[in-house]
């Protein structure tokens, strides 16, 4: 509660010196692969969460409260794999293996460039429809669990391992999505849909979530 308020009285603050001509917002939300590539021992948890960090410059429609803005910002993506993981990350195409995790995850950073038409009603009521290039910045794995063999006399006795590796192979560079957001003063709806997948064709899994959560920015 305290970061929120602190972030929407900063976002209001820059907004009203801009005269309205910026704005900052953050969006939280978990994602729904929509991908249909099959792959044995790959399934992913309900919830996945990841989150939008923006900042846009506003451009007024003629006379009219009706913007079009364009701007800055990251996203990040985390998928939670139940009962496997990506034993060797940098081979392709990708395999997945079964095995007791506690945590196993992947996960995708972008540096996004969006672009969207906001629609203000009774200075209220604020909809939104836009698209954004993501460029990726870094991509990993982490896991933890029984992924490694131990000795029979090993004096471990939980044979818990804890592994992260960057990087991951059959990546892609550059991703599409497209996304529309209905708010009310500060408070939004967001959904998303990632049009390009985060690996490449036959490289790893086909990951093309569906977002959908609530988002806040200056009104």
């Amino acid at each position: 509660m305290l970061l929120t308020m602190s972030f929407m009285a900063n976002a209001q603050l820059l907004k009203d010196r801009t005269n309205g001509k910026m704005t900052v917002g953050f969006d939280l939300f978990t994602d729904v692969n929509q991908g249909k590539g099959g792959y044995e021992n790959f399934n992913l948890r309900t919830i996945n969460q990841g989150f939008n960090a923006y900042i846009t410059y506003n451009m007024p429609m003629g006379e009219s409260k009706h913007t079009v803005s364009f701007g800055v910002g990251v996203s990040c993506h985390n998928y939670y794999i139940k009962s496997a993981y990506l034993a060797d990350p940098y081979t392709t195409p990708m395999a997945f293996t079964h095995g007791y995790t506690k945590k196993s995850k992947l996960n995708f950073n972008y540096f996004d460039i969006p672009m969207e038409l906001n629609f203000r009603i009774a200075n209220k009521f604020k909809i939104s429809f836009g698209g954004k290039i993501g460029f990726l910045l870094s991509s990993k794995t982490k896991i933890k669990g029984k992924i490694f063999p131990v000795e029979e006399d090993s004096e471990e006795l939980e044979h818990m391992w804890e592994v992260q590796y960057r990087n991951l192979s059959g990546t892609e560079s550059v991703i599409y999505s497209a996304f529309a957001r209905i708010g009310y003063r500060c408070i939004n709806l967001y959904i998303g849909y990632q049009f390009t997948s985060s690996f490449k064709k036959d490289k790893g899994p086909e990951l093309m979530p569906l977002s959908i959560g609530i988002g806040i920015r200056a009104y």
